[in-house]
């Protein structure tokens, strides 16, 4: 999988979100909140092609997570990155 191009992780006060850089690519119906963790993880990948097991791998080093946590975690992080469509398989 890959990150879209035009989607950036922007802080607004205290929260992050993700929002696209062009028109084209804005969806007024769907506003992708990210907490720390998941923030975390979109700044960690930086373009790179990633799968669930390097979400996982950022996971375990980052947070105090065993491995079946941190892929069951991963694999519902990418779901829903896909279904806000800021994602590619």
């Amino acid at each position: 999988m890959k990150k879209k191009k035009g989607f950036v992780l922007r802080h607004l006060g205290d929260e992050a979100v993700i929002v696209a850089e062009s028109l084209e690519l804005v969806d007024f119906d769907c506003l992708v909140s990210l907490n720390s963790s998941a923030a975390y993880i979109w700044e960690s990948l930086q373009g790179d092609d990633f799968d669930a097991e390097t979400i996982a791998s950022f996971l375990v080093a980052r947070y105090e997570v065993d491995n079946e946590t941190a892929h069951k975690d991963a694999c519902e992080l990418i779901d829903k990155w896909m279904q806000a469509g800021i994602i590619a398989g």
